[in-house]
């Protein structure tokens, strides 16, 4: 075997080393869900958690949050995964009165990035919502 050539090793060196990402990513994604679903105050989050039968059978005493909404304005900040382990999908809304005119699919970076602006700015006028952003900066 010439050094140009991949080993079966480094394949196999590979794929663990992306499982072992896909794990953190998963642990990052459960993370992001409890703490958003914590710090924000009701009147603008909306949570989904698994039901209750399912997280015991997990082993789970409560059950794992899989979805949040941050309503900020006229947009509509989602954020989800299908169930514990699975990535998350990030989305972007605009709406008005209620109706939902455009869902834009991002990656977490942007969609983290863009609610965070958009927060800032709420935070700007509204002591709540500076309560809010400090909270979510210091956790």
């Amino acid at each position: 075997m010439t050094q140009d050539e991949p080993s079966y090793f480094d394949l196999e060196l590979l794929a663990s080393q992306l499982r072992k990402h896909s794990d953190d990513l998963s642990l990052y994604a459960g993370f992001l869900l409890n703490v958003l679903s914590a710090a924000l105050p009701g009147e603008i989050v909306t949570v989904k958690r698994e039901g209750k039968i399912k997280a015991r059978l997990g082993g789970r005493s409560e059950p794992a949050v899989l979805a949040v909404s941050v309503h900020l304005g006229d947009r509509r900040y989602h954020i989800e995964r299908s169930e514990i382990g699975r990535p998350l999908n990030a989305m972007i809304q605009h709406q008005s009165g209620g109706v939902v005119l455009s869902t834009k699919t991002v990656t977490i970076d942007e969609w983290s990035r863009s609610m965070a602006q958009e927060l800032n700015a709420v935070a700007g006028s509204n002591a709540a919502a500076a309560e809010i952003l400090a909270r979510l900066t210091t956790l």
